[in-house]
């Protein structure tokens, strides 16, 4: 069985989680990530293909989950048109391979992630710090996992944090 949870954009990451029985009938479990390839700032089209191109033993036993975020208040016409084409790749690039998917909004996939946790709120205000209680939501699910984006980074990475708990909720959904 594959669940895989995709944050798109271009800080995206997709998060892949593998779990099946071994030889000896030992369930294992392991995750992949994988940033949106870029170079030089554009998504590069055939390394994000190659990410999805896997055994076909495991169609069937594959779903996907791709955040579904609007436009933001405030973003230039640039980025949101450029978030929109990024989400239209990976739609097709699914298709393509023929991996069933949902989109799912925020709102949704994160008020089944933060069960259980207390509501964080950015310093000085009243919002809820998304990141805040996403960060903590990963660590409490999947404590021994290493969040941050490369071995040399110091702080978690919340772009791959938000793909693993899309994983994991596409892993209890679907």
């Amino acid at each position: 069985m594959i669940r895989i949870g995709i944050d798109p954009g271009k800080n995206g990451y997709v998060c892949m989680y593998r779990h099946y029985t071994n030889d000896f009938d030992e369930n294992i479990i392991g995750f992949e990530y994988y940033p949106i390839p870029l170079i030089k700032g554009e998504v590069n089209l055939h390394e994000l293909a190659d990410i999805f191109n896997i055994d076909a033993s495991y169609v069937g036993g594959m779903h996907c989950v791709i955040e579904d975020v609007h436009a933001l208040f405030g973003a230039s016409a640039k980025s949101t048109f450029n978030f929109g084409w990024i989400v239209g790749a990976l739609e097709a690039i699914l298709v393509s391979n023929g991996i069933p998917y949902n989109k799912v909004s925020p709102k949704d996939w994160q008020k089944e992630m933060w069960q259980g946790i207390p509501k964080i709120t950015k310093q000085g205000k009243n919002s809820t710090d998304t990141k805040a209680m996403s960060l903590l939501a990963a660590k409490r699910l999947f404590p021994n996992e290493d969040l941050r984006a490369t071995e040399r980074s110091v702080k978690p990475c919340h772009d791959k944090i938000d793909a693993l708990l899309l994983a994991e909720y596409c892993r209890r959904k679907f």
